[in-house]
């Protein structure tokens, strides 16, 4: 949500699913490890030795997945996004009022991080989520997104996948950004964007096809797109009769900016599959650029996937992102009833209930759950924008919804983690940029913890390593 409203379209089932879909399904051989219980320097359970690379990498034990730090060691990552010393920044005045009481209440950052250290481990949390400060550098597992897309997310403007001049900017950013982070051991991994939009989302319901064919006759991506479009319908005359059109050669094709959206019928099947064989061919090529760049700039680090909005993203897109990345990262809200259900009919996208076992069933790679969350209205905070998420009455019942939603989650074998929305609360007012004022934080904007939330945080994250099993 950080950068996203389209998060407002996350499923979440909190029902266990029978069998296998949600469980560990482990040999009957495999057992709790034993000794008692300790951490390594990243939070990776010292009871089991495995390979030990000098970087965060991925490995099966008793058929569940598991992250396994630099030392390793199992590690399940428990993290919370945008831990920063600033907050937001109010819409209407500008002020940040979390930066005040920092700057008020610490003597220096580094006291300011020291404090947040203490609470995180007090919390049982073991990780700096996305938008994190670079203050906690080695000092704490952290994530960062490199945001290599040619989209800007508060506009959904669409760039161009398929221009040279995009995959020099990819190779520019992934050298000057990735390569300094190159040997950091606390780095878990590399996010290549957040929410991209694959097809329609909150800013208009036009499919990725339909947006290229939008584009000026030059636009390389153009061609791409009315080439696939030809190539599918059989040709020109075909393309004329199953769209409708009286189109006279190519050219004519390409230079049409306008009438895509009455064109372009997804309920024709061969349509459809044009729809998604192009959705497809754009995301292979997005993965196949960046994960390519950014292995050749850093080739230590984990490859942590694109935070996909779980009901705004098609299978098709996985399958591409299979070949390239070595962790899903989702972003999974709960919402109001009927929201998830919209959301999925409009993108085409893969049913992300029991703790998504329809993409597990179809690719078996771990899972990370980069962003979730839960609001109440005894905050004080008028929890108004987005209005699709559910607000509870008190921070107990919030507390409550984390508990059912992060055991849920530990339960399922290829979930490698979690990571909470947000440190501090939002502004009053609204945070600058979209106005969203909701009470997701862990402190409130005076630096005063939800206490209710964070100790059952502190408990169930500590369960965490219940499920740990070895040979």
């Amino acid at each position: 949500m950080r950068h996203h409203f389209a998060s407002c379209f996350l499923l979440l089932s909190c029902q266990a699913a029978d069998g296998d879909s949600a469980g560990s399904g482990a040999p009957a051989d495999c057992a709790a490890p034993a000794g008692q219980l300790a951490f390594d320097a990243y939070g990776g359970d010292t009871r089991v030795q495995l390979e030990a690379t000098g970087f965060f990498r991925t490995e099966k034990l008793c058929q569940r997945w598991w992250l396994v730090t630099p030392d390793g060691h199992p590690f399940y990552s428990l993290g919370v996004n945008s831990i920063t010393p600033y907050g937001d920044a109010s819409i209407e005045t500008g002020e940040q009022v979390y930066q005040q009481t920092v700057e008020s209440s610490y003597e220096s950052q580094d006291a300011w991080v020291d404090a947040v250290l203490e609470r995180l481990g007090q919390w049982s949390l073991n990780t700096a989520g996305c938008w994190s400060d670079n203050l906690f550098l080695g000092r704490v597992p952290q994530t960062v997104s490199l945001y290599l897309a040619p989209y800007d997310w508060y506009s959904g403007e669409q760039g161009d996948l398929f221009d040279p001049q995009w995959e020099l900017d990819v190779q520019t950013r992934v050298e000057t950004s990735a390569t300094p982070w190159s040997q950091e051991p606390f780095l878990l991994g590399w996010f290549l964007d957040n929410e991209v939009a694959w097809g329609p989302d909150w800013h208009d319901l036009g499919t990725l096809l339909e947006k290229y064919l939008e584009k000026d006759a030059d636009a390389p991506g153009k061609t791409v797109a009315v080439e696939l479009l030809l190539e599918q319908l059989g040709g020109l005359a075909g393309l004329n009769q199953t769209l409708g059109t009286s189109f006279s050669g190519t050219d004519e094709i390409l230079s049409t900016l306008d009438g895509w959206d009455a064109w372009l019928d997804d309920d024709i099947p061969a349509v459809a599959e044009a729809i998604a064989v192009f959705r497809g061919q754009a995301a292979e090529h997005y993965f196949s650029i960046t994960t390519q760049a950014l292995r050749s700039a850093d080739p230590n680090h984990l490859i942590l996937g694109n935070r996909e909005i779980s009901v705004m993203a098609p299978l098709d897109v996985y399958q591409a992102a299979s070949k390239y990345v070595d962790v899903f990262s989702i972003n999974n809200y709960v919402f109001l009833d009927g929201v998830a259900d919209v959301a999925m009919a409009l993108t085409d996208a893969l049913d992300p209930a029991d703790g998504f076992a329809a993409l597990h069933s179809e690719i078996d790679l771990p899972i990370l759950i980069t962003e979730f969350g839960f609001r109440a209205d005894d905050a004080g905070l008028p929890n108004s924008y987005p209005p699709i998420y559910p607000t509870f009455d008190t921070q107990q019942e919030r507390a409550e919804a984390f508990e059912e939603y992060a055991s849920f989650h530990q339960s399922v074998s290829w979930i490698v983690g979690y990571h909470w929305f947000e440190w501090v609360d939002q502004p009053l007012e609204g945070r600058s940029g979209d106005g969203e004022d909701n009470n997701w934080g862990l402190v409130n904007e005076l630096d005063q913890p939800y206490m209710e939330v964070t100790e059952r945080m502190a408990e169930v994250n500590a369960g965490t390593w219940d499920h740990l099993l070895v040979d």
